[in-house]
């Protein structure tokens, strides 16, 4: 669109380290050394303050509320004396961990969180049932903004489903499809749950997960599956980058399941929707601000196998109703194009830049 961008990150991740600088499609990449790598969550940029306070920028923008290297660049704009924005996509604290797992979690969000909240001139967020506990740590409501995450224009094209099942040796239908984290968080282990049911009804039923593993329990599943006894009818393909791959997965399927026990917002759905496949999800996080429970799709709580069954069971018995859900999911998904929310953002930072109204 004609802006200078320049992104910030760190030079090294997965033991892999990166050049310090470099162009990437007219967007100038910065890479940083880690002073401090304890934890995914835990690191420290070094000279990223002084990177940000030498630069002439218009506008500073963070990505999750707590992180180092967020409450480092809230402070910069300040002694730069440049806008600031902070985009929030999900709140730790709302998300359900084991109690050891939560206590540094709201350590982290408490300390770090609360005081790069104080100081974003914006704070975009990605789902209203997020704004509330904001609040209570500390975030000033005229502030905030509901900006919704979305996807590329390119993914609402026609892409070959058959080439991505001959691909992955993927036989029967109805074929359901869950993309995202292999993480007991994010629930692939209730559709598999669900899977034995489910097959009483479509005995020709291929359950497909897509995505990395983490922690190694993609060999969980694939044991739960076994001791199920739908390991013929369950596949992994592991993650999936490639954009063109990725969409024929959608297109391969009849159904989006997302058992998640929490999200912010899933660009996944809205990817699923823009191949105009009806969805079945819990109602967590902002993904009730996604989907509309018997519009695009049906809504479940976490954790209800029964629940689930039956939801994925109506959809599948019932091909007009699918493809209502599945036209109503397209429709909605065109306003969450990027070349829809590209110029929105680009308002937002005008306005932050020239001292506009807060939202």
């Amino acid at each position: 669109m004609g802006h200078e961008v320049h992104v910030f990150t760190a030079n090294r991740y997965d033991g892999k380290t990166a050049p310090p600088s470099e162009v990437i499609e007219g967007i100038n990449v910065h890479r940083l050394q880690l002073s401090i790598d304890w934890s995914y969550r835990l690191k420290v940029w070094k000279g990223l303050d002084k990177a940000l306070t030498s630069g002439a920028f218009d506008v500073i923008h963070a990505y999750d509320y707590a992180q180092p290297h967020s409450r480092v660049a809230m402070r910069a704009g300040k002694k730069a004396k440049v806008a600031t924005v902070l985009t929030v996509f999900d709140v730790h604290s709302m998300i359900p961990r084991t109690w050891y797992k939560q206590a540094p979690m709201n350590m982290m969000e408490r300390w770090l969180g609360s005081d790069t909240l104080k100081g974003a001139d914006r704070i975009l967020v990605r789902a209203p049932s997020l704004v509330p506990r904001l609040l209570e740590l500390g975030a000033d409501e005229r502030r905030i903004m509901v900006t919704p995450s979305g996807i590329r224009d390119e993914s609402l094209g026609d892409f070959d489903g058959a080439k991505f099942k001959k691909k992955h040796g993927i036989e029967g239908s109805p074929l359901i499809l869950y993309l995202g984290r292999l993480n007991p968080l994010k629930g692939p282990q209730h559709l598999l749950e669900a899977a034995p049911t489910l097959l009483q009804r479509f005995p020709d039923a291929a359950f497909v997960f897509v995505g990395p593993d983490q922690s190694g329990y993609a060999e969980t599943l694939e044991a739960q599956a076994a001791r199920l006894g739908v390991a013929s009818h369950a596949y992994f393909t592991g993650p999936i980058y490639d954009f063109e791959e990725k969409m024929q997965a959608y297109a391969s399927c009849q159904l989006f399941v997302l058992p998640t026990g929490f999200e912010g917002t899933s660009q996944s759905i809205f990817e699923a929707m823009s191949q105009e496949r009806p969805v079945v999800a819990t109602k967590v996080g902002g993904i009730p601000f996604q989907v509309t429970d018997g519009v695009e799709g049906f809504l479940v709580e976490y954790g209800d196998v029964r629940a689930l069954a039956a939801r994925v069971t109506e959809v599948l018995a019932n091909p007009t109703l699918a493809a209502e859900m599945g036209k109503n999911g397209r429709e909605r998904v065109q306003a969450h194009r990027y070349s829809v929310l590209a110029p929105n953002l680009v308002k937002i930072y005008q306005e932050v830049r020239d001292g506009g109204p807060s939202a």
